[in-house]
């Protein structure tokens, strides 16, 4: 039992089943599943979590509907070639006293699927278009739902075989039993339409399907947004109406309440909330339901620290509290709260960069300070060294901190020298933008890693290559990070400053900007923010295809919205040519037209980075143990820096 957080590793009970505490991983997509099934990798990946001391894990959004030549990487309980597949997951779960649930859904209008390139039908309640993904959906014949109900049955059924204690049925994000439940997506005039009980009548013959598919003993619930936020989606209202019902008739046993909807760009901002989201945004929703309700509740969302859940259960409310990027920034986060070591766990910054930004983008889950998330199988357990040796990095940003935490971590001793009086490098940038302060936890985590591991730091060192040569040391790693990139051109007469001059508030800007961003990434965005709130007129020039290009979506739909609220004028497709002292002159990277703006009082350049080679150039003719990471190797972002931190820091 932890002192600290009594209510979080109380034991609880739904359907008779017992949960050794209140934790629980919820639903997420990985990118690590192999035909349908669980592969290798997200086994590693689930096994380091569930060792870990949570009490449920609940797999990703499955299919229930078999996708023929599908590539898309997704668990499949389309056929009864899932459950062997599935079995050693269920097992897992067992042999550490850990509950399995799977997630069945249908997208409905909310994803159309494609074998070819080609997009397949998608089905919904209405033929009325979706938003986000552009979709004209075919509205559904009672055949075709009576069908889906045997689908979801069978598929529930397949998860009984295969050892789960429980099914949950996504509801609400903007899915297809969702698009039934709201009146605005439903508008069909049959018995699924037009009242609340004929809307909620797929829902009801799925939940009924999935029991008697399964038995009396299986836990049976739903995940339901109280609020979709969008025009066309669930509101609390509905919400609430839909799991009054359901509890009155006993169809499930929790209700797992979200906060999101994804067939709108606000709604979907909401699915993954980044760090301009409040934390803990479905609290309020769970109360209110919980209230309403006399089965168990629980909810994610945002919930990244031990208190937070803590007080969620204490005050009633919700009974069980998920999280997923909390464990996925850190696996051991159960272990630490438990054992009353809430300062150990390295909390998730909501950056929204490997995790679900990997997963956009086709890539497995991953984090930007926890690489070794998504590479278990590589780097999921440290090996100790048989010869400790003496390790130098030179440079204290994200990249230089990982790797002397892994080394040291490992059994060497590790020296890092950093020139300046703070830890964190371009972090310290990032984090002083607007909205962006929770950003510096990066840098507290790495912090708290190389004090735990014995780390010796030395502050306001310039090394020289003088410096190095003279010890004896047996491998030295050279994270000497970047500086600001200059293009050329014409700017004589312009007041020219870069972006670092502008955070640094090392730069009088005036009332009049251009902020010409070749990044397209946040610094632009932030910079734009910044300049617009302090009453600038300002316009951001990107060189791309929109502002924030290179950022994950969830976060640069929500910025994008700020942007607009504040005047701030976006001129995408732009490349710089020159300024003098009052005009900025660009040209359009189709046309080559040019593109003259003023009058302008300061030209603002986000135009990226360039290596801090010097010493690393210095060093290499006489050293063969030396390692380039992060941005002296190539400059990139934090995750590349610490992930060859880690690299490094392995193998050395």
């Amino acid at each position: 039992m932890s002192n600290l957080f009594p209510n979080l590793f109380s034991p609880f009970q739904i359907r008779g089943k017992r949960f050794k505490n209140r934790l629980f991983l919820p639903a997420h997509g990985t990118g690590y599943a192999e035909g349908g099934g669980i592969g290798a990798q997200g086994y590693a990946y689930y096994k380091a979590r569930v060792e870990n001391g949570i009490s449920l894990l609940v797999s990703e959004a499955s299919q229930v509907v078999s996708i023929e030549g599908q590539k898309y990487a997704q668990l499949s309980f389309a056929t009864d070639d899932c459950i062997p597949r599935v079995q050693r997951l269920a097992q897992l779960c067992n042999e550490h006293d850990c509950h399995y649930f799977a997630q069945l859904y249908h997208e409905g209008r909310a994803r159309s699927h494609s074998r070819d390139g080609s997009r397949d039908v998608a089905v919904a309640p209405s033929a009325l278009p979706d938003e986000r993904f552009h979709i004209m959906p075919r509205p559904m014949t009672k055949i075709m739902i009576e069908d889906l109900v045997v689908a979801f049955s069978n598929a529930a059924n397949r998860a009984y075989q295969s050892g789960a204690t429980g099914v949950e049925l996504l509801v609400g994000m903007g899915y297809l039993h969702a698009q039934f439940l709201s009146p605005r997506t439903n508008i069909r005039t049959d018995l699924y339409g037009g009242s609340l009980t004929n809307r909620v009548r797929f829902l009801a013959e799925t939940l009924v399907g999935m029991r008697d598919a399964t038995d009396n003993d299986f836990i049976i619930g739903v995940r339901i947004a109280g609020e979709e936020y969008d025009l066309d989606g669930l509101t609390l209202e509905d919400t609430l109406g839909v799991c009054t019902l359901l509890d009155h008739d006993c169809l499930v046993d929790y209700i797992n309440v979200c906060a999101a909807g994804t067939h709108s760009l606000i709604g979907a901002t909401n699915i993954v909330p980044s760090m301009f989201v409040e934390p803990c945004p479905t609290l309020p929703y769970a109360e209110k339901i919980r209230k309403a309700v006399s089965c168990p509740i629980m909810t994610a969302g945002r919930i990244n620290q031990p208190h937070q859940a803590e007080y969620a259960i204490k005050t009633g409310q919700s009974d069980m509290v998920g999280m997923v990027r909390a464990l996925i920034a850190d696996p051991e986060f159960a272990v630490k709260a438990k054992d009353d070591r809430p300062d150990d766990i390295r909390a998730c910054i909501a950056c929204n960069q490997a995790c679900i930004g990997h997963r956009h983008s086709g890539h497995g889950i991953s984090c930007i300070q926890y690489p070794e998330t998504g590479r278990e199988l590589q780097y999921g357990k440290r090996s100790i060294v048989d010869l400790s040796k003496d390790v130098i990095v030179i440079g204290g940003g994200p990249g230089g901190m990982k790797a002397a935490a892994v080394a040291a971590e490992r059994g060497h001793t590790v020296t890092l020298l950093e020139r300046s009086s703070h830890l964190g490098g371009q972090v310290l940038l990032a984090q002083a933008l607007p909205g962006r302060s929770e950003f510096g936890g990066l840098v507290t985590n790495l912090e708290t890693e190389i004090r735990r591991f014995g780390v010796e730091v030395k502050m306001n060192i310039s090394v020289t290559p003088e410096m190095i040569l003279s010890q004896s040391v047996d491998e030295i790693i050279v994270a000497t990070g970047a500086s600001p990139y200059i293009p050329p051109g014409d700017f004589q007469e312009a007041h020219v400053v870069t972006a670092w001059d502008v955070i640094k508030n090392k730069a009088n800007v005036g009332s009049s900007v251009v902020i010409v961003d070749w990044r397209c990434d946040w610094i632009g965005m932030g910079l734009a923010e910044q300049l617009a709130t302090e009453g600038c007129h300002v316009r951001l020039c990107v060189n791309g295809e929109m502002a924030g290009q290179n950022i994950q979506s969830y976060v640069r739909y929500l910025w994008t919205g700020k942007l607009h609220q504040l005047g701030v004028e976006v001129i995408p497709y732009m490349r710089l040519y020159g300024a003098d002292k009052d005009t900025v002159y660009l040209q359009h990277v189709i046309t080559e037209e040019a593109v003259i703006l003023g009058p302008v009082e300061t030209l603002v350049l986000a135009y990226g980075n360039q290596a801090e080679v010097s010493l690393y150039e210095s060093l290499s003719p006489e050293i063969s143990n030396l390692y380039a990471i992060g941005d002296c190797l190539s400059p990139r972002t934090a995750e590349e820096a610490i992930l060859e931190g880690l690299t490094v820091g392995s193998n050395i």
